[in-house]
């Protein structure tokens, strides 16, 4: 008892610290695209990591390899990466993983994104939720335990990497194929803290090109408008996407999501997302691109997901008036993941949190995250939880922020976990 009154009396004096930490990293503007300054956050993140007695590496990407994979001209700089592993000479070990890259800051902010500012016990700024929050209560966490001369009962593997929000290919994606990620378990801090996430969905980005015929905009009939063309297929689309949604996994979803749908389990999601066609107001467009994605559950196969999308497609150019030309392109993202709820490391983690947060709920999420793609090649048990509650928070959007308690919650939640 004496122990945690201590803690809970370290953790609460540390709160500058810990908020300095996290406004640090958010001021380094890791957004991507195109993610120009990960060699930046690295060299900020070493010599802390060195103060609390971890070995650490520079992990860059090739070149080749990430324009390869991630083919994207939108982005610029060093893909450098993040390794620091200390060895406290126990029989298990962790990989403790979260990304660097945050999305751009968009508009209708009231603080600067880049800039953190407090108040009414939050901390607003670009990716204080989304994940750099995680990274500022591990760092105090670890601070934590050195001051409390407290050992690690696992050795520790932290994995900070980059490009997980492009959504195809990410800093853990190379880490999984080059053999870094040799953790007996996997801790990944990207996320909520709304449940103990075992599960995810897979993400498919979808592209589909409605061809017509341009002409003088005062005599119509001499082509073919590709835009109308297009409400047609994204009216048809409608069909599919109620046929898709219609499905359910086995994996629990949150209860807040249960609150907000009705839902009990995660569900596969069809979305129309963007458009584009035209040149000018006088032309009758000769095309028009839609694009959207589709999220599959755990239990649907890719294959199986592109095919039923094409199929459709086919269909659909022969159904309408007068046909459709249109062709598809389906490009994958992140696979689906899944750990038992039953597995060992998945009841630790559920009760370090319970113990700090109240009692949370095995869950999964409809959402897609990088670590699917590292489990399927290491076969890693894995629970996702992190900081804050993503609806408040309002991850990904303007005034992006994250409440110091739960800052300060999660630190003690790690040194639960870990000690």
């Amino acid at each position: 008892m004496e122990e945690k009154e201590e803690l809970e009396k370290l953790v609460e004096s540390k709160e500058k610290e810990l908020i300095d930490y996290l406004k640090e990293m958010v001021r380094i503007p890791t957004f991507v695209p195109p993610g120009e300054n990960y060699e930046k956050i690295v060299d900020w993140l070493i010599p802390v990591f060195e103060d609390f007695g971890f070995e650490c590496e520079r992990i860059e990407m090739p070149e080749d390899v990430y324009e390869e994979r991630q083919k994207s001209s939108e982005l610029r700089g060093k893909r450098v990466n993040l390794l620091a592993t200390k060895d406290f000479g126990a029989e298990e070990s962790v990989d403790i993983y979260t990304h660097l890259d945050v999305v751009p800051a968009g508009e209708g902010w009231s603080t600067p994104p880049f800039e953190p500012v407090i108040k009414d016990g939050r901390i607003y700024g670009r990716g204080v939720a989304d994940s750099k929050g995680s990274v500022a209560s591990l760092l105090m966490a670890l601070r934590v335990m050195k001051k409390l001369n407290l050992e690690s009962k696992y050795n520790l593997r932290v994995v900070l990497t980059t490009d997980e929000e492009m959504g195809l290919y990410s800093g853990l994606c190379f880490f999984a194929d080059e053999g870094l990620l040799q953790g007996d378990y996997l801790l990944c801090m990207d996320g909520d803290n709304e449940g103990i996430c075992v599960a995810t969905n897979g993400v498919m980005n979808w592209e589909i090109k409605v061809y017509g015929k341009s002409c003088h905009s005062s005599a119509p009939f001499l082509g073919m408008n590709a835009i109308e063309k297009a409400m047609q297929v994204i009216e048809e689309l409608g069909d599919l996407k109620r046929e898709v949604e219609s499905r359910e996994s086995k994996a629990p979803c949150s209860p807040y999501m249960t609150e907000a749908t009705g839902q009990k389990h995660t569900r596969p999601v069809f979305n129309v997302t963007m458009i584009s066609g035209g040149v000018k107001e006088n032309v009758i467009p000769s095309s028009c691109i839609l694009r959207g994605d589709r999220r599959y559950i755990p239990e649907e196969a890719v294959e199986e997901v592109i095919k039923e999308f094409e199929d459709f497609l086919q269909r659909v150019k022969t159904k309408t008036k007068h046909g459709i030309e249109l062709e598809v392109h389906c490009k994958p993202g992140f696979p689906p993941m899944f750990t038992n709820p039953d597995d060992e490391w998945v009841k630790r983690v559920q009760a370090a949190a319970s113990d700090v947060f109240g009692h949370k709920d095995i869950t999964g999420v409809q959402g897609g995250l990088d670590v699917g793609y590292a489990v399927q090649k290491t076969k890693q048990p894995v629970c996702a939880f992190g900081v804050g509650n993503w609806i408040e928070s309002n991850a990904h959007g303007a005034d992006e922020n994250v409440r110091i308690r739960d800052l300060k919650d999660y630190v003690r939640f790690l040194v639960g976990l870990l000690c």
